[in-house]
């Protein structure tokens, strides 16, 4: 990412970071976990915000692999000069390969590996993304959990998108709490001597197990992040 294109994509995150400390009641937790250089960025999906929200957390630029966000015409083009990566169906097949080459590039990528919202607070299935890129490119992922109170979550269907057949869901927190809980790098051993889909699924179980345990973090030691 030029220089330039670092200069914009700081100046969007400041109005973010000032909604963040004065009406989001955002909570930081585990920054300290992040490393220098190239990195993976995971965490599970609960607002159609998340993306947005968790910009404050990171201490650099990021490359967000990005679905619906793309079918806005002048949305996409904006996302696209910022390096941004298009996850839409037509463009899929190669996300991983755009991911590997920021990656090489010493610049960290972001991606929630759930692909939608999981309303009921659980985790759903982790789409294999994240092992794909990490099996070519070997980033520390970084786990992360987002947590908030379920009456803090609010429809707003003017904001429902379809894609192909399927319904996304407006789903927004614009007012917290709102956590974010950073664990610590893992650089998970891969094996050569099993499966290739076999070994992605065990990286993406023991990267959902992670953040489930972050999840569980917040919500033993913060009653407000489940009233």
């Amino acid at each position: 990412m030029t220089g330039l294109k670092r200069f914009i994509f700081r100046s969007l995150v400041a109005p973010v970071r000032l909604y963040a400390r004065t009406m989001l009641d955002l909570r930081i937790l585990g920054a300290h976990h992040i490393p220098t250089g190239p990195k993976i960025y995971a965490h599970n999906h609960i607002s159609s915000l998340d993306t947005v929200w968790v910009l404050p957390v990171f201490p650099e630029p990021v490359h967000t692999i990005i679905g619906p966000a793309y079918a806005s015409k002048i949305g996409s083009r904006a996302l696209d000069y910022l390096e941004q990566i298009n996850a839409m169906p037509e463009h899929r097949a190669a996300v991983v390969d755009r991911a590997v080459h920021y990656l090489r590039m010493g610049e960290p990528v972001h991606t929630a590996p759930e692909g939608d919202l999981q309303e009921d607070g659980k985790l759903g299935r982790f789409y294999p993304g994240v092992a794909k890129i990490y099996r070519k490119e070997r980033a520390p992922i970084i786990p992360m959990a987002l947590v908030a109170p379920k009456k803090a979550m609010r429809r707003i269907r003017m904001f429902d998108m379809t894609v192909g057949e399927r319904l996304y869901k407006g789903i927004f927190v614009l007012r917290g709490p709102f956590f974010v809980n950073t664990g610590e790098p893992f650089t998970p051993e891969v094996r050569d001597d099993i499966d290739e889909k076999q070994e992605n699924e065990r990286i993406m179980q023991e990267l959902k197990a992670r953040i489930q345990s972050l999840v569980d973090e917040v919500r033993n030691n913060y009653p407000e992040a489940t009233s």
